[in-house]
């Protein structure tokens, strides 16, 4: 008898000592599975940045002069809204930008321009913001969905609103005939309608007759010439790189580039996208683009969030916490507003990029060469 209960000690023991590890590893694998499963997460305060919860899903950065102009048209003051509009000058790409401030403010109550306009039936700028803002109504009655979740009802009321808003384009165009923004303005019109390239075309060659350079131009012309609209990736990036390799110091236009591949990335989402080449190239130029351009230059705020997001998926983490801080708590610009959730692809692509540099050992960027 002692002999069997000694073997089936043996038993016990040996089972023990061959299951009791493998139950410990299995269970620390599982912890290990479970905590990659599990949201990476930082102290936001702690590295001074905007937490979660309080950031701008609306704009790109901050800019308190166009808020107050804003705010004072749907007042009613529209004579603040024409000097704001009348200051940017020549800067054709500045006039556009706030005409596009203005444009937002008349699509969700025009009352001011109908005064301004009424007041002065010939100024070019009211007409160029009334056109401006029929276009971005069509915008608003069609949504943001795609075509199998948009109702018939919205498409009409879209095609409806651009084609009243060619009209209104054309007409401010002939009051101001120097003026690139109404010409701007129709290449959403251009998309809605479904221009062919001939048509297409011409339209550009009138933007570039006046602004060869314009960067709201080029960030517009772009969507056309990508795969979703009326184009392909080849045609977008031959687009993308002239308007990059052309661009005049001081110019943004080299961010171009990065434009295309975040909308290759996101229309190929299986290729590998960011493994191109080029990639890394352009990522350069458009940070030595940056660092020639004001501090308060009125684009910066869009070309910092796309750097942001390429600099992260190429692993440059300490030049991704440059862009990251520069842009603070504003989350409305590409690429985050591609997403159903903006907030949470900026805050996912933020932590992992000072995750990766926390491993690193906090490194300060590289010098770059140019």
């Amino acid at each position: 008898m002692n002999v069997l209960i000694d073997i089936a000690g043996v038993g016990v023991l040996a089972y023990a000592a061959v299951t009791i590890p493998r139950n410990i590893r299995k269970a620390r694998a599982q912890k290990a599975e479970e905590r990659a499963k599990a949201p990476v997460t930082i102290d936001a305060a702690a590295y001074g940045l905007v937490p979660a919860a309080r950031l701008d899903k609306q704009y790109a950065g901050p800019d308190p002069e166009a808020d107050a102009v804003a705010a004072a048209a749907l007042a009613g003051d529209w004579r603040r809204a024409a000097g704001y509009l009348a200051g940017a000058g020549r800067d054709w790409d500045l006039r556009w930008y706030r005409t596009g401030i203005l444009a937002h403010a008349a699509a969700e109550d025009d009352t001011w321009v109908k005064a301004w306009r009424a007041e002065y039936p010939d100024d070019p700028s009211a007409a160029l913001v009334h056109a401006d803002a029929l276009v971005l109504l069509a915008g608003r009655v069609r949504g943001a969905k795609l075509a199998k979740h948009t109702t018939s009802e919205q498409f009409d009321g879209f095609h409806r609103l651009l084609a009243e808003a060619l009209p209104a384009c054309q007409d401010a165009a002939r009051r101001a005939p120097e003026d690139p923004c109404p010409w701007i303005a129709q290449i959403t019109i251009a998309l809605g309608l479904g221009w062919g390239h001939d048509d297409f075309r011409a339209l550009w060659a009138e933007i570039a007759a006046r602004d060869p350079h314009h960067f709201g131009a080029h960030t517009g012309a772009l969507q056309y010439w990508c795969a979703k609209w009326r184009g392909s990736h080849e045609l977008m990036y031959a687009f993308a790189e002239q308007a990059a390799a052309g661009a005049p110091p001081g110019s943004l236009l080299p961010v171009l580039r990065l434009y295309a591949l975040y909308e290759h990335a996101v229309r190929e989402p299986d290729e590998p996208v960011y493994a191109q080449p080029f990639v890394e190239a352009a990522i350069d130029a458009t940070l030595d683009a940056v660092d020639r351009v004001p501090a308060g230059h009125h684009r910066l705020p869009l070309v910092r969030h796309l750097l942001a997001k390429m600099l992260f998926q190429k692993k440059r983490y300490a030049e991704a916490v440059e862009q990251f801080r520069a842009v603070g708590g504003y989350v409305g610009s590409v690429p985050w507003t591609y997403s159903g959730d903006p907030v949470k692809a900026f805050v996912y692509a933020r932590t992992n990029t000072f995750v990766g540099w926390e491993k690193a050992g906090r490194p300060a960027p590289p010098p770059r060469v140019r």
